[in-house]
């Protein structure tokens, strides 16, 4: 996945709430969370982002938790071990939490057994207000936070700023090394105490997006890319190498850095983020559901929170967890240039 550093870090903030409105999809099983009520007035129905003062309000409320993910050879471990990191957090890697298969993809879903267990190592329960944050250049946040969603924790909002951000609003912080989590290390027997665990909801595999492929219009899903447009077109090289480059047959393409302003890299104001899906051919209203990719299924979801930022209702956005990887992989897939 050829991607640019960003400097846009997140917090997702599992925060408890007063009541909560359940989105179920018509054609998927089960309900994906897609609005958060609570009594604090900071906390904001209207979007999944907070600001760094709000979050830094709320940190005696929260447990935090580092969920840095890097393609280059920055270490998100490493830097979080070493510190500063936000007092008190934890470290979650995307890669390491995650479904080993056959295939080899990276950063797949994690059963909800495995997120159960991983949940009651950090103390978190479902009345637990968690923040996941990012470190400055980390675009992978937005995927912790469908990580979260999907297996049913709805109470999670997005901090719109980095670490550097944090620290430099005195956020509060340790330094010093100290161990992170290790999936390796736990302990997966017996039953869980966290009980809001389910299997992925709004995610979906090479077989749903086969059907669309085949079916087209009368799918009732479309497929939005995230990837450059170099490499959507193929004209640009895939980072795994021997992968093949273009892109699913009917797919539209929304680089999902176009998204972000070109100074600070957070998000564009809402309507010039419409503007640019529209451009792009994609109806953020369409009744058709639609299906977020990428390259490894990591910045599928900034268009699928942009999509949710813009105003679309969120049980009818799904995320393609195997994403390019996959379906260039299979020599039985379609693929166009």
């Amino acid at each position: 996945m050829i991607l640019r550093a960003y400097n846009l870090s997140i917090v997702l903030l599992f925060w408890t709430v007063a009541s909560s409105n359940a989105f179920s999809h018509p054609t998927l099983t089960g309900t994906f969370i897609g609005a958060f009520a609570s009594s604090n007035s900071l906390i904001s129905m209207k979007s999944n982002l907070l600001s760094i003062p709000e979050c830094i309000e709320l940190h005696s409320d929260a447990v935090f938790v580092d969920g840095s993910w890097h393609l280059s050879s920055r270490d998100g471990r490493t830097e979080y071990e070493a510190g500063p990191r936000i007092k008190g957090a934890h470290f979650l890697d995307i890669d390491d939490v995650g479904t080993k298969c056959e295939k080899n993809l990276p950063h797949m879903l994690p059963s909800k057994e495995v997120f159960a267990k991983v949940m009651d190592t950090f103390g978190i329960t479902s009345a637990t207000n968690v923040v996941v944050y990012g470190s400055e250049g980390c675009f992978s946040i937005p995927r912790a936070f469908y990580t979260f969603r999907s297996m049913g924790h709805d109470k999670v909002h997005i901090m719109d700023g980095t670490l550097t951000d944090w620290i430099d609003s005195d956020g509060p912080t340790e330094t010093g090394p100290k161990e992170s989590f290790k999936l390796g290390n736990l302990a997966i027997d017996g039953a869980a105490k966290y009980k809001e665990s389910m299997d992925p909801k709004n995610i979906v595999d090479i077989d749903y997006v086969s059907n669309v492929v085949n079916k087209g219009k009368t799918s009732g899903s479309i497929i939005v890319d995230a990837r450059s447009n170099g490499r959507f077109i193929g004209i640009e090289p895939e980072p795994r190498p021997g992968l093949r480059g273009g892109h699913m047959p009917g797919a539209f393409n929304v680089p999902f850095n176009t998204l972000l302003d070109d100074v600070n890299k957070k998000f564009r104001p809402i309507e010039e983020m419409k503007s640019i899906f529209q451009h792009a051919g994609v109806d953020i209203d369409t009744e058709n559901n639609i299906v977020c990719s990428c390259g490894s299924g990591v910045t599928a979801c900034w268009l699928a929170l942009a999509l949710e930022e813009c105003g679309r209702d969120p049980s009818k956005t799904l995320i393609y967890d195997g994403s390019w990887i996959e379906w260039a992989s299979d020599e039985n897939t379609p693929v166009v240039t």
